[in-house]
């Protein structure tokens, strides 16, 4: 039943096959992130009406590790044989693709956040990383597991494994195109969705809304989902885009503990 969830696929570049998700499988990966945002929004709506001693950061935690639980076992296998055709087969690329895939990215950010501050009137933090933020100077620990290790693993293996890589592995054109544009996109409307449809007002209640200027926020995910989407593709492996992933989340934790540490002296 496991392994009809993906097929070992022979690159003419490579030694070792890569294990890429069958249509079945990528419909069970997205039914599991599916269920895990439904989760995160029921305990949310728990939490607020029966006063749980539960905050944001014990809610991401949960959701996000019994993500990962269920991913592992589903996927076990998926996970496992590209891991031993990484190690097995480990090239320079697998090095060099992430790191320069990141500084292109940070470049592209740096771009992207100067001409929102032109547009807007002020340079501001998009609301997914205030909140980051202000977690990690709180759980310094519970974010760098979360972050750096779990949020990279079940993101990778939902925007990348599911949507970009089951698609590009294809011999047809347009089927490759629709599946870098899908990753890119709902990777990148992911991180600000929440904040572009939904608001609290003073009494806490939630309402639905649009704000335009967190909608904007999209351009800033934009060049590091399609950094994920090369290392993905170039690599031709599922660890090469979550190594990215985890370099990318790691320095941002790392220079957000460093301000906080820095400001708490000041």
């Amino acid at each position: 039943m496991f392994k009809s969830l993906y097929r070992m696929h022979q690159n003419y570049d490579r030694v070792q096959p890569e294990a890429v998700l069958t249509g079945k499988g990528v419909f069970v990966m997205l039914l599991i992130f599916l269920f895990e945002q439904l989760c995160a929004e029921a305990l949310s709506v728990l939490i607020s009406l029966y006063e749980l001693p539960l905050g944001v950061m014990e809610v991401n935690m949960i959701v996000n590790a019994g993500a990962l639980l269920l991913m592992v076992f589903f996927f076990g296998g998926f996970f496992w044989n590209n891991l031993k055709s990484f190690f097995r087969e480990f090239k320079a690329i697998y090095i060099w693709l992430p790191i320069t895939c990141y500084f292109c990215s940070t470049i592209a950010n740096v771009i992207i956040q100067m001409v929102l501050a032109m547009v807007r009137g002020e340079l501001q933090s998009t609301s997914n990383n205030a909140i980051v933020m202000q977690l990690a100077e709180q759980y310094p620990l519970q974010i760098i597991l979360l972050a750096v290790i779990i949020a990279p693993i079940t993101e990778e293996s939902v925007f990348r494994a599911a949507l970009s890589r089951s698609m590009t592995a294809s011999r047809r054109g347009w089927i490759r195109v629709l599946g870098v544009v899908l990753s890119v996109f709902l990777f990148a409307f992911f991180h600000v969705y929440q904040f572009v449809f939904f608001a609290t007002d003073a009494s806490g209640a939630i309402y639905l809304t649009f704000n335009m200027n967190e909608f904007l926020s999209i351009l800033v995910y934009l060049p590091m989902a399609i950094g994920f989407v090369l290392c993905s593709y170039l690599g031709k492996n599922y660890w090469c885009s979550v190594f990215c992933h985890m370099l990318t989340n790691g320095i941002a934790v790392l220079l957000m503990l460093a301000l906080g540490n820095l400001s708490g002296t000041l």
